[in-house]
């Protein structure tokens, strides 16, 4: 679900998608800075809050593992997840011409990979 929301976000909203992995102010206390500065911010925060919620969730119910701290595993999956979305949409012809794959038969097994990081393979066991 996480995966197909940033997914969605990307392709409707690149530049803003590309904008919340750059560096962006922090510092909204005074007024020196865009408009878009505190959007892409605030578009960041709820993204980070997503994958947090995910991965409470997931830790809570035994799915993923619970020896992880969820503020900076979020902040990691954020990075992988939208590396890999990136990728994907930068390199869609490659992908397609090398792989005959499109973008989300791409996109999945590299979600599931993510995923099975996290994982919590002990109980499945």
């Amino acid at each position: 679900m996480i995966c197909k929301e940033l997914v969605r976000y990307q392709e409707e909203y690149p530049f803003y998608f590309k904008i919340t992995l750059e560096k962006i102010n922090i510092d909204f206390e005074n007024q020196d800075y865009f408009p878009e500065e505190k959007e892409s911010y605030q578009v960041g925060e709820e993204i980070n809050g997503m994958i947090k919620e995910f991965l409470l969730s997931g830790m809570e119910n035994g799915d993923l593992r619970r020896d992880m701290e969820a503020i900076s595993t979020a902040f990691s999956c954020w990075g992988m997840l939208s590396g890999l979305i990136l990728l994907a949409a930068n390199k869609k012809d490659y992908i397609q011409k090398t792989m005959g794959l499109s973008r989300n038969e791409f996109l999945q097994p590299g979600f599931d990979m993510i995923y099975q990081s996290i994982a919590n393979t002990e109980e499945a066991q």
